[in-house]
C-alpha cells in the first residue's frame, strides 16, 4: 500500500519531467517521423529500406500522431517512473510497494537524472525517448519478470512475457543481444541446478530471439550500412576493436561516472554493516555483479558499431541502476540505525545535484521553448511573403550540468521544410539566446531597426541593414553605453541580428548613437 509520503515522491518525479517535457519543441527527426505517419504500408517501407526498430519506431510516429503536448508529455513522465519503477522492484521480484521502496526509488531516480548519460536526447526528444527510454523500459519489465518467475520457480507460461520478450528483443542493438543472453542464462541455470529445463523459460528465449532477430536482420539496416558507413566496415576487425577498446569504450563508460560514485558509497556502507555484524545472505551481491557485467557487455559490443552517440548509452546505465538497486536493496536489508543514516545522506546529497541540475535545465528549456516561437513566427512571415528556401536561427541552450542536458541539433532542411509546407529551410547557428523576441518589450529605435529587452538582461537589435555605433542603455538607476562592436551578430533571412547581455534590471529606454 503507497503512502502518502510514497505517493509524493512517484508524483514529484513524474511532474519533474512533464514540465520539461512541455516546453520541449519538437526537433531533429521528430519532424520525419511525424512526416512517416502510422500507416503499415509507411512504416514497412522504412524497415525494409532504413531501420529494424520497429517498436521504436512506431512509438515515435503514434505520439507525434496525437498533436497532444500535453499527451506527450503525460507519457514521458510515466515512462520514466514506470522505467525507475521496475528497476527498483525488481530485487523484491514483487510490484507490490514495501518497505525502504520509496527510498531506494528516490536514489534511483536521482542517479537516472543526474548521471544520465544523454538525458536530453534519451527522455526530452520523442524520438529519441522511443528509441531508448521506451525500449529500455521494455527491458527493464522483462527483466523484472524474468527474475520473478526464476525466485519464484514458476513454471507457468503468460502470453504477456511472451509480448515483452518480443519488445525487449526488439529494442535496439546495444542491448538485444542480452535480453536474448539473459533468457538462455535462466534456462542453463535450471539446468544446472535442478537438471531441467523449463518450457515456459524455452519460450521467453525464443520470443527474445524472434524480437531481437526482426530488429537486427532488418534489410534496411544493411541498406543503410552499405551505403553510410563504408569508411568503418572498410577497416579490419582488429582496427575496429582497437579504435573502440582505447577511444569509445572507456570514453562512454565516462560519462556515467556519478553512478559509480553512489554504487561505491552504497558498497562501504554496505561494508560498514557487515562489520558491525550483520550477516550478507541473499543473492542480491551476486546480481549486482553480473548487472554490472551485463552493462558493460551492453558498451563491448557496440565495437560492431559505426558509431556509438551518447544516448546509446542509456542501454549500459540500465543495468548500472539495477546493480545499484539490488545493492541498495541489500543494504537497507541489513543496516542498523547508523548505517540507515547513510544511505539517506547519499540520498540527500543527489537530491541536492537533482536541484542544481533541474533548476539549470528548466531555464534553458522555457528559454529553448520560446526560441521555437521565434522560429514558427520566421516560417509563418517568410511563407506569407511567397518564399519558400529561407533561414531559421539554431536552438542556442543556456549552460546546463552537462552537454548531455540539451536534445540533438541535428536538422534536415529539406524535412524541416516539408512539415512546414516549405521548400529547403536550413538552419543558421547563432550563438545567443534570442528568446528576448518573445518574452521582452520592443522599442523601435529608427525607420527599420527595433530593440527587444527584457529584466533577465537581454537586448537585441534587429535590423533591415548592418548597424554601426553605440547602443545607449537607460534604466532606473544607470546610464550604459555599448559598442555594437561588441556584440554577437546573426544574419538571418534579410535581418541582421544584434545580441548583448545587459545588467538585469528594468530597461527604460534604448537609442542608437552614431
Amino acid at each position: 500500500m503507497l503512502k502518502h509520503v510514497d505517493k509524493s515522491i512517484l508524483l514529484i518525479a513524474f511532474f519533474a519531467v512533464f514540465v520539461l517535457e512541455w516546453f520541449t519543441p519538437i526537433h531533429s527527426d521528430d519532424y520525419r517521423y511525424a512526416l512517416l505517419g502510422i500507416s503499415f504500408d509507411a512504416h514497412l517501407n522504412h524497415y525494409l529500406t532504413w531501420s529494424g526498430r520497429v517498436v521504436a519506431d512506431y512509438v515515435s510516429a503514434l505520439l507525434l500522431a496525437t498533436g497532444s503536448r500535453g499527451f506527450i508529455s503525460a507519457m514521458t513522465g510515466l515512462v520514466v517512473v514506470a522505467f525507475c519503477y521496475f528497476i527498483v522492484k525488481t530485487p523484491t521480484g514483487t510490484l507490490k510497494w514495501k518497505k525502504h521502496d520509496g527510498l531506494i526509488f528516490t536514489l534511483v531516480f536521482l542517479t537516472f537524472w543526474v548521471a544520465n548519460p544523454n538525458i536530453g536526447q534519451t527522455v526530452f526528444w520523442i524520438v529519441g525517448s522511443a528509441n531508448y527510454l521506451w525500449t529500455n523500459l521494455f527491458v527493464a519489465a522483462w527483466i523484472w519478470n524474468l527474475y520473478r518467475i526464476q525466485c519464484q520457480r514458476e513454471t507457468r507460461l503468460h502470453m504477456g512475457m511472451l509480448l515483452l520478450g518480443l519488445l525487449a528483443g526488439c529494442s535496439n542493438e546495444s542491448v538485444a543481444p542480452f535480453v536474448v543472453g539473459l533468457a538462455l542464462l535462466a534456462i542453463v541455470y535450471d539446468y544446472w541446478q535442478a537438471k531441467r529445463v523449463y518450457a515456459n523459460k524455452v519460450a521467453y528465449f525464443m520470443s527474445a530471439l524472434v524480437g531481437a532477430s526482426i530488429l537486427i536482420f532488418s534489410p534496411g539496416n544493411f541498406i543503410r550500412a552499405q551505403g553510410a558507413h563504408t569508411v568503418w566496415y572498410n577497416k579490419s576487425i582488429v582496427e575496429r576493436i582497437t579504435i573502440h577498446l582505447s577511444e569509445r569504450f572507456f570514453n562512454h563508460l565516462a560519462l556515467v561516472w556519478i553512478s559509480y560514485v553512489v554504487l561505491v558509497l552504497l558498497a562501504i556502507l554496505l561494508f560498514v554493516a557487515k562489520r558491525h555484524g550483520h550477516r550478507i545472505k541473499s543473492a542480491n551481491p551476486g546480481m549486482v555483479g553480473l548487472m554490472l557485467l551485463v552493462g558493460l557487455g551492453t558498451s563491448l559490443i557496440m565495437v560492431a558499431s559505426p558509431s556509438y552517440p551518447d544516448r546509446v548509452m542509456l542501454s549500459t546505465f540500465l543495468f548500472f541502476l539495477l546493480a545499484l538497486s539490488f545493492l541498495a536493496r541489500e543494504v537497507v536489508t541489513v543496516a542498523g540505525p547508523h548505517v540507515m543514516k547513510g544511505v539517506y545522506a547519499v540520498t540527500g546529497l543527489m537530491a541536492a545535484v537533482f536541484i542544481w541540475s533541474y533548476a539549470l535545465m528548466y531555464a534553458a528549456y522555457t528559454r529553448v521553448y520560446e526560441q521555437d516561437a521565434v522560429r514558427v513566427n520566421i516560417v509563418k512571415n517568410q511563407l506569407s511573403q511567397g518564399h519558400k528556401d529561407f533561414t531559421v536561427p539554431d536552438f542556442h541552450f543556456l549552460k546546463m550540468q552537462n552537454s548531455g542536458g540539451h536534445f540533438g541539433f541535428f536538422h534536415d532542411p529539406q524535412i524541416y521544410g516539408r512539415y512546414f509546407g516549405a521548400g529547403n529551410v536550413v538552419k543558421e547557428k547563432v550563438n545567443f539566446d534570442y528568446s528576448v523576441l518573445v518574452n521582452g518589450k520592443q522599442q523601435a529605435i529608427g525607420d527599420d531597426t527595433v530593440a527587444w529587452f527584457n529584466n533577465r538582461g537581454d537586448l537585441m537589435l534587429v535590423s533591415q541593414h548592418p548597424l554601426v555605433g553605440t547602443v545607449q542603455v537607460k534604466t532606473p538607476s544607470s546610464d550604459t553605453s555599448l559598442p555594437l562592436a561588441r556584440f554577437t551578430v546573426a544574419k538571418i533571412n534579410n535581418e541582421y541580428w544584434y545580441f548583448s547581455a545587459i545588467p538585469e534590471k528594468e530597461v527604460t529606454h534604448v537609442a542608437l548613437l552614431p
